[in-house]
Formats: C-alpha cells, structure tokens, sequence
C-alpha cells in the first residue's frame, strides 16, 4: 500500500509564499524557512520580493536581442557598463503591454493576455479577452497596457489587472477570484485612457485630454452576472486642443503625493514617414480629498518631491533620489510608448530620453541602436535584487 500523504516539502512556490506572506512573527518566518533546503530557498525568494516591492529599486531597461529569440538584454542604469542577459521565451518582434513588479505582460493573437517573471520563471495565463473585432491593427496594439495593484507573487489572491484597450482607449479589469473579464461601461468621447494608478484602495485613469476617473473594484461580486462599478469623474473630458496631450501618466511620488504627467510631441516630415520626437512634459499636482474621493486642487509644478519618475508602457514609478543618486532629480526617463493609431503601427523606441523640469533640457541615458529602428519599444522592468 503507498504512502498517499502529501510531501510538504515540496509544495508548489506560490503555495509557499502564500503561506510566508500570511506570518506576522519574524522568528515564525525564520522558522519556516529552516525546514528544508527547498524552503529556505523559497524564504529568500520572498524576502527579496519583499524588499523589492518596498524600496521601489531602480528599474532596468530590457531591450531587444536580435541575436537569441528567447533571450532579452536589461541594461542598469546604476552601472551604465553592466548589461545582463536574461531569458524571456518570446520573439523579439513581441511588443509588451505592461510591466509591473517584475511581470511583464504579452498578448497573443487569440486575446489571451499573460504575465510572465522572467526573473523568477513564472507565468500566470490570464482570461481570454474579448476579441475586439472591431478595431483595426495588428493584435499586440488592442491592449494598450496593462497595469497590476500587486505583486502576484506576493498576493496571488489578492492583485488586480486593470487593461487598457482598443483605440477607444476603455477599460476592464479582472481579480482571481473572477472567471471572466469586467468591462466599464465608458462612452468613446469619455474615455480614450492612457495609464492607470492604484491608490488607496481605488483605481484611477487619466486620458488624452486630462479627463480623469476613478472607480472601486471591491464592491464587484465574482459572478459572470456582475455590474460593473461606477465611473466617476474627477476631470470631464472637454476635446479641445489645449487639453490634449499624446500621453498622460499618474504616479504617487515616493512622499505619497499624486501627480499627473504630460508627454507632448512634435512631428517632422522624413521622406515618405512623419517621425515624432518629445517637445516637453507638464506635471500637475493632484490633492485630493480622500473622504469624498474629490479633486481638490490641480496645479502645474516643477518639481515631483525631487524624485526621478520612469514613464513608458510600465507602470508609472516615481524612486525617491536617495534611493538613486546616480539619477537626476526631478526628471522623467522616458521610454517610446506612441503608437499611430491611424495605422496602428509603431516607429520603433527611437524617443528616449531623459526631460529635466527644471529647465526642459533633455539628455540621453542610452543610445538607441538604428537597427532596432522597427523593432517594439524598450521598456522598464523592475529587477530582482541580484541583478540591481
């Protein structure tokens, strides 16, 4: 007769971590780590999560690898000589939708979106998502980006994954607990989004032309029968030029105040193609009033609490200068995210770049490689602790 109980040694990773991340005494964790070498291993695993997520480490930026169709390179900012290889089981012509927390997040032509770690070697295959037939494009385009409340590492119950799609800019968001997507019901001329924040418990999205929403996802019951929350809005869209920006961002500074940050372009004519390049950025400080979940204030600054903020298809993140004093403080890295939506086709990651606002200037932090030139766009990439 054979032993049917079950080898706790060796239960599945993300089993382990759900267990580290539900101790709250210290010597307990130490003493769960000490179990067995696999379990110690997996107690490392976490800490390092843990210290990732809250140091909010410098990201890297992964760029594409002609050479290797499953690996990527990620060059550090922090040692500009330093370009480590990694693997990422993709071709190198994949655009990323998304990168949070070291996820990163892909699309394939059946709508199926999933977020691989490839510091960690892990995928999550999220639902399929509506085939959105309507619009025009290659498929890796439909989905905008896609951005997560939470490590799923360290909440693999507990995250949510808010997506932007289609041209129309509209949102939908999905938790574990969901067997399907939840799509918000947006009129076209309200939407048009570009970047999502999670903050206090509420998600925010801004668009093309400032307009500006939240909504609560958790009210939501978890069946297929689910009304979607309400939208409501901090910021009206109003479509006049003035307004418009070619991409917003939302980022909470590493003191805890909300900005909304501002991409304009210019565009030349070269040969048969218009070619963009950045113009400048605004920043704009949001207070809210947290009770009522109002807009406050609004006001144009030249600051952001000093810190350097990452924007591009990742999440938007702002790092404290202490925490990078090889950065510049008050300014924007910036990676190539416009897409022509007339034609739904990228221009390759020619506009990067670092914007001071301080004065405007801009400067250079890599140098783009002409033969990339029809490749996806670069994109940040938060690192685990051995590769920072």
């Amino acid at each position: 007769m054979g032993n049917s109980m079950p080898d706790w040694e060796y239960l599945p990773k993300l089993c382990l971590l759900t267990v580290f991340e539900k101790i709250d005494e210290p010597i307990s964790l130490v003493q769960f780590g000490a179990v067995s070498k696999y379990w110690h291993s997996l107690f490392n695993t976490f800490l390092d999560i843990k210290r990732r997520s809250s140091t909010n480490l410098v990201p890297m930026l992964m760029i594409p690898f002609k050479k290797s169709a499953t690996k990527r390179k990620i060059y550090s900012l922090q040692a500009k000589s330093k370009i480590a290889e990694i693997e990422f089981p993709k071709p190198y012509t994949w655009r990323y939708c998304g990168s949070c927390y070291g996820w990163l997040a892909t699309v394939d032509e059946s709508f199926n979106i999933t977020l691989s770690n490839p510091f960690e070697n892990l995928s999550i295959r999220l639902p399929q998502f509506d085939s959105m037939a309507y619009d025009s494009g290659h498929y890796t385009y439909k989905i905008l980006k896609v951005v997560l409340s939470e490590d799923p590492l360290l909440h693999p119950n507990n995250f949510v994954v808010v997506v932007i799609y289609s041209v129309y800019g509209r949102l939908a968001f999905y938790r574990p607990c969901q067997e399907n997507w939840i799509y918000m019901d947006v009129d076209e001329d309200q939407s048009l989004f570009l970047d999502i924040l999670f903050h206090k418990g509420l998600v925010y999205a801004i668009g093309h032309y400032n307009n500006l929403v939240w909504f609560d996802v958790n009210g939501v019951e978890d069946d297929e029968s689910s009304k979607p929350p309400k939208l409501n809005t901090l910021v009206p869209t109003i479509l006049r030029l003035e307004n418009y920006s070619h991409r917003a961002y939302l980022v909470r500074s590493s003191m805890g105040n909300l900005y909304s940050i501002h991409k304009h372009l210019k565009f030349e004519e070269v040969g048969e193609r218009s070619v963009h390049s950045i113009k400048k950025f605004t920043v704009f400080k949001l207070i809210l009033d947290d009770e009522n979940s109002r807009l406050l204030e609004k006001k144009e600054v030249q600051s952001i609490d000093g810190d350097i903020v990452f924007v591009g298809d990742n999440r938007t993140l702002a790092v404290s200068a202490l925490d990078f004093p090889e950065g510049q403080p008050n300014s924007i890295y910036f990676t190539d995210d416009f897409i022509d939506t007339d034609t739904y086709e990228p221009f390759g990651p020619r506009d990067i770049g670092i914007f001071h606002l301080k004065d405007g200037s801009l400067e250079k932090y890599y140098q783009f490689k002409s033969s990339h030139k029809d490749l996806p766009p670069y994109i940040w990439i938060s690192p685990s602790i051995e590769y920072n």
